[in-house]
């Protein structure tokens, strides 16, 4: 049973462990998760700020409250609460326009994950060598973002009990999904997304250069997949961009959809493995994004799996 602990916003905590439908989603490529949980009505009800979800003694969400419904219909009355983990706050406050020279891992924290009530961290003590500008209409997610890509090339992660991770999603967690010898699952599913992957990038590295220069995946086009795409790098003279949508490709080509009964949260990253009767092993799979949902009579989580590690062959 989940704890849902809400602080008003005088100051007073409230918790409530009778909720009706629950809806957690987790996606690594989504800096916030959100929340949705609904009560029965709640009479008299104060204006919630922020909410702490624990299983047991472990913290599974934490974040701000978004919407505050009553619902009332001919049979039934609720109440609704709306929420997004820690990173909301990042996302919704403007960071101050500022140039960095030599900005380091304490420097990002104190001045834009600090004041947006992110309390620790984990990562290390990195001096980023050269300039970092932080811009007029910029997030303080997008400062934080773009410290941790050009330190780190990695995008960065707010737990589920509020640290801000530097090094983005990572696990050493291993899974085993079977109904044999391992976690239980109701259903899965294998897709190839053929549709996704781009066979070559062709780019205009100069003035006079009409896109002469090509970057191709010869996997993808040995599995006679033709489908190009056009940038103009001449303004940067980086290829990075290319290979980025190259590898953005592999990664979107594949993935496979689980369901399973148990409650299965704070699982991205993970490496997974799956013996299914039918389809066999499937190996060399991470979680990538995590669906929970409750409901009075039922409880599920959908999990989509990645390929791990997959690399552009050029």
């Amino acid at each position: 049973m989940l704890n849902f602990i809400f602080t008003d916003i005088d100051g007073n905590i409230l918790s409530f462990n009778n909720a009706l439908y629950i809806v957690i989603n987790q996606d690594e490529n989504i800096p916030a998760d959100d929340l949705s949980v609904t009560f029965p009505f709640i009479k008299n009800v104060p204006e919630f700020c922020d909410v702490t979800v624990k299983d047991r003694d472990t913290v599974i969400f934490k974040g701000i409250v978004d919407e505050q419904q009553n619902i009332s219909t001919e049979k039934n009355c609720y109440t609704k609460i709306v929420a997004r983990s820690m990173a909301a706050m990042l996302l919704d406050n403007e960071s101050r326009p500022v140039s960095y020279t030599n900005p380091s891992t304490s420097v990002i924290f104190n001045r834009h994950l600090a004041p947006n009530l992110i309390n620790e961290y984990r990562g290390e003590e990195f001096v980023l060598n050269g300039d970092l500008k932080i811009t007029k209409g910029m997030s303080d997610w997008q400062a934080f973002s773009s410290f941790c890509l050009k330190a780190f090339n990695k995008i960065p992660r707010i737990d589920a009990d509020g640290t801000a991770d530097f090094n983005g999603v990572s696990s050493n967690e291993s899974i085993k999904f079977s109904n044999t010898d391992g976690v239980k699952y109701n259903s899965v599913k294998e897709n190839t997304k053929r549709c996704k992957l781009i066979s070559e990038v062709r780019v205009k590295t100069g003035p006079t250069d009409i896109y002469g220069t090509v970057i191709e995946n010869k996997n993808v086009k040995n599995r006679r997949i033709e489908r190009r795409r056009c940038i103009d790098v001449s303004a940067s003279d980086s290829l990075t961009l290319a290979d980025l949508m190259l590898s953005n490709s592999i990664n979107g080509s594949y993935e496979v959809t689980l369901v399973t009964p148990n409650r299965m949260l704070n699982i991205l990253g993970a490496g997974v493995s799956i013996e299914d009767s039918n389809l066999g092993s499937l190996r060399g799979l991470k979680v990538s994004s995590i669906y929970y949902r409750q409901t009075p009579d039922s409880e599920n989580t959908t999990i989509i799996l990645k390929k791990e590690n997959e690399n552009v062959d050029t």
